[in-house]
């Protein structure tokens, strides 16, 4: 079968079950056409339903039949299971990050959640509680990973779909044990909620196992994963912080060794190099050279992030304490690739009202943490009105939001 008559085979296989056909039927027809599939040719067939406007959250409700389709035959490379294993490599990280989930569910989750349904006390609801903290928030930094340092890369080789996919179905699992957090504190869980939960992180494991790392394995240079290693702090470590070969400290360590390119120049370094020159930079108010720039724009209270009229991300500021993690493979990314599915809609009509004229600026804010975050954002036009791309600006106001009287420089 030739290659284009495969993709379209397989295309035409997956919209089966878009239309509601059995899943054994569309396996049994899987099976007698392909046998086996790559986890290229999966994500092809899914960026061409999307490209024939088929919506990513539909591939997302599907996402576990999907993978229930392809369980065992998808193809692997020869080298596949070796690949990036080295201690400190990023993809050794996610790798264990994922051995020691599966381990925080059987040892910790699960007997704390069957003490819990045994004796409804307050000394094992809240034992509950902690587990479930521990487990959101080494979760929402794994997945963090995987959508702001891995999917850019995915994007740039022409993989969209996966990773459009898997970000929907990572938040509705961060939701769901927000979900089960508070109905415990409630009273209200019950053990099928419980058993949901687990069996949807278990399914996106399996997904980032078979499916992801392929991907990962095909798409990403040797200096790429050098810039994820060296970007990894930004957001954090997950699960395997502590083990031994996939610590920070190690992480540093394989960024060091192997941050040489083909010509003996680090690349990190060059990199640093190339963004930190002293050139001077005259504007209509004023010069500047380019350091004092940088500083200055990492020194605002604010985050600033600035997308093009291409719909890029073009830059964005580095301060110490950011309130969102931004990391430097963002740039150059679609800023609707930036944000998860469910805000994708919100985020393209706000740049059209922007382009059209109908806005110059929108306001929101959230608070996360006992912070008030106020995010703006502003339409940047030329002298003669034509639309040169949107301004973020993001702050954590909550220790100027109540200020009251006045405090000069006189007093």
């Amino acid at each position: 079968m030739d290659s284009i008559k495969r993709a379209e085979d397989l295309k035409n296989i997956l919209e089966r079950l878009h239309r509601g056909d059995e899943l054994s039927d569309v396996k049994k027809e899987f099976r007698e056409k392909f046998g086996t599939a790559s986890a290229a040719e999966i994500a092809q067939a899914e960026n061409r339903l999307i490209s024939e406007g088929l919506p990513p959250e539909e591939i997302k409700n599907l996402c576990d039949i999907h993978a229930d389709l392809f369980t065992g035959s998808i193809k692997h490379d020869n080298d596949g299971n070796s690949a990036g294993s080295d201690e400190g490599h990023p993809l050794s990280v996610f790798r264990e990050d994922n051995r020691e989930l599966s381990g925080y569910i059987n040892e910790r989750l699960m007997p704390a959640a069957v003490n819990y349904f045994g004796d409804k006390s307050d000394k094992n609801r809240e034992s509950l509680l902690e587990v479930l903290r521990v487990l959101y928030k080494n979760l929402d930094i794994h997945y963090s990973v995987k959508e702001n340092l891995i999917f850019p890369y995915l994007e740039k080789g022409g993989v969209t779909a996966p990773p459009k996919v898997m970000w929907g179905v990572d938040d509705e699992i961060r939701q769901m044990i927000k979900n089960l957090s508070e109905k415990l504190t409630e009273g209200s869980l019950i053990k099928e909620d419980l058993g949901q939960t687990v069996e949807k992180i278990k399914s996106m494991i399996t997904k980032e196992t078979e499916i992801l790392t392929p991907l990962l394995l095909h798409h990403l240079k040797e200096e790429d994963w050098v810039t994820v290693g060296s970007q990894i702090p930004e957001i954090g470590f997950s699960f395997s912080e502590g083990i031994e070969g996939t610590s920070p400290s190690d992480v540093r360590n394989w960024v060091r060794r192997n941050s040489m390119n083909l010509n003996g120049i680090p690349l990190i370094e060059k990199k640093e190099k190339d963004t930190h020159g002293e050139g001077e930079i005259i504007l209509p108010s004023g010069k500047m050279n380019i350091k004092q720039l940088e500083r200055m724009l990492n020194t605002l209270p604010s985050d600033i992030t600035f997308v093009g009229a291409d719909g890029r991300v073009a830059y964005f500021s580095e301060a110490k304490e950011r309130v969102f993690p931004r990391t430097r493979t963002i740039i150059g990314r679609k800023v609707e690739d930036c944000h998860p599915p469910k805000s994708l809609s919100a985020v393209e009509s706000l740049i059209e009202d922007f382009k059209t004229g109908k806005k110059d600026s929108e306001n929101f804010w959230i608070q996360r943490g006992g912070k008030f975050i106020l995010i703006r954002y502003y339409a940047v036009r030329s002298d003669e009105g034509e639309y040169m791309g949107v301004l973020e600006v993001t702050e954590d106001i909550s220790g100027i939001k109540n200020l009251e009287g006045n405090k000069t420089l006189a007093d």
